[in-house]
C-alpha cells in the first residue's frame, strides 16, 4: 500500500531548513522521529500480534528444573569452585565476594555469569525500507528464561560461542545474509549488560542499513515499523530486553 513517509519526511526537512535547525548530521534521528510518529503503511497490528500468537502458539519447547549435578555438558570444579560447559565456552557460574560497596549493605557473597572473554556477542538489527517506509527486521525468539516465551529479539542476538558454533548446532543465516557484504553500519557500539548479576558483560550493538532484497527466512522472523514494533511494547512483556536497548541507541 502507497504511503507519504517520503513526501511528509521531505516537508519536515524543508521546515527545520526553514528554521535554520537543520544539520546534515542528524538526518537520520529526523527520519526515526517521524518514522514512529504514525502507521505510515496502515497495517493491521491485531494481524501481526496474531503472527506472534501462532507463533508461540507453535512453539513445543518444554521446560523443567534440572539438578546443578545432572545437567549435560555441565561440570562443577570443586578447586576453583566454579560451574562450567566442557567446551570452555559460553560462560561460567562463578562466586565474587563484595566488600565496601556503599550500597543497602556494604559486604556481601553471590554468584555472578561471567562470559567467556567478558563479551557476550552480536546484538544485531537489520533496517530496510520496503515501499519507501523503513523497517526493521525482528525474530519472535524462543529463549527458555523468556517471561512470555517467545518475546519480539533484534535480527541477531548470539553469543560469540553460538555464533563459532560451539554448541554443534546450525550457523546464524541473518550474520550471513546481511552482515557480509551491501551495508552501511548506522550504529555500531559496545553496550554494557546488568552488573548485578553479569560479571563485566558486554554485547556488541550493530545496526546496518540493507539494499539487498527480501529474502525468505523463517516463520519466526518478520519486517517491521518502529511504529509497530512500539505497539509491542505497550502491550507489556511481548518485547526482550536486547531490541528495547539497541533501540535506545537510535
Amino acid at each position: 500500500m502507497k504511503n507519504n513517509y517520503d513526501q511528509k519526511l521531505s516537508e519536515y526537512i524543508n521546515f527545520l531548513k526553514k528554521e535554520k535547525i537543520y544539520e546534515k548530521k542528524n538526518l537520520l534521528k529526523y527520519e526515526l522521529t517521524l518514522e514512529k510518529l504514525q502507521n505510515w503503511n496502515n497495517s493491521n497490528f491485531n494481524e501481526i500480534f496474531k503472527w506472534y500468537l501462532k507463533i508461540k502458539k507453535n512453539n513445543k519447547a518444554k521446560i523443567r528444573f534440572q539438578h546443578l549435578e545432572k545437567l549435560q555438558k555441565w561440570n562443577y570444579n570443586k578447586q576453583k569452585g566454579i560451574i562450567y560447559h566442557v567446551s570452555g565456552g559460553f560462560f561460567s557460574i562463578v562466586g565474587l565476594k563484595i566488600e565496601n560497596a556503599g550500597r543497602e549493605v556494604s559486604n556481601w557473597d553471590q554468584p555472578f555469569i561471567k562470559q567467556r572473554n567478558l563479551v557476550g556477542g552480536i546484538i544485531g538489527l537489520v533496517r530496510k525500507k520496503i515501499n519507501n517506509l523503513p523497517h526493521y527486521l525482528v525474530e519472535a525468539k524462543f529463549e527458555p528464561g523468556n517471561y512470555n516465551s517467545i518475546q519480539i529479539s533484534p535480527s541477531v542476538q548470539a553469543t560469540y560461542s553460538n555464533l563459532n558454533q560451539v554448541h554443534k548446532g546450525s550457523r546464524n543465516e541473518i550474520i550471513r545474509a546481511f552482515y557480509k557484504e551491501n551495508f552501511k553500519t548506522i550504529r555500531k557500539i559496545w553496550v554494557s549488560e546488568d552488573g548485578g548479576r553479569l560479571y563485566k558483560k558486554r554485547n556488541l550493538h550493530w545496526i546496518i542499513n540493507t539494499d539487498k532484497k527480501i529474502i525468505k527466512l523463517p516463520n519466526n522472523y518478520r519486517w517491521l515499523t518502529l511504529w509497530e514494533i512500539e505497539q509491542f511494547m505497550k502491550k507489556g512483556t511481548y518485547v526482550g530486553p536486547h531490541l528495547r536497548a539497541i533501540l535506545s541507541l537510535i
